[in-house]
C-alpha cells in the first residue's frame, strides 16, 4: 500500500467534483483495502484526500516546478 495511515488534518476546504462511476467503485475498493491493511475504516472522502495528497507529493516534476515558482516569488518580493 502506497498510502500511509491517515493523520489529523487542518480544517478542510470543501471542493466538489464529479467523477466517473468506475473511479467511485475503485475508491470504494481502496477503502476496503485500507481497512484490511490498517484494521481501521476510512471513508470515501478521506481516502480520496489521501490519494490526492500522495499523488501531489510523489509527482517529482510538479514538486520541482512548485519550488521554482516559490523561488521566483521570493526573489520578486
Amino acid at each position: 500500500m502506497k498510502l500511509q495511515r491517515r493523520k489529523a488534518d487542518e480544517p478542510p476546504i470543501e471542493i466538489r467534483v464529479t467523477v466517473p462511476v468506475e473511479i467511485v467503485e475503485d475508491l470504494k475498493a481502496y477503502c476496503r483495502y485500507y481497512e484490511a491493511t490498517y484494521s481501521e475504516p476510512i471513508d470515501l472522502s478521506a481516502v480520496t484526500v489521501e490519494i490526492l495528497r500522495h499523488f501531489l507529493r510523489a509527482e517529482r516534476s510538479f514538486r520541482s516546478w512548485l519550488r521554482d515558482q516559490e523561488s521566483a516569488a521570493s526573489r520578486d518580493s
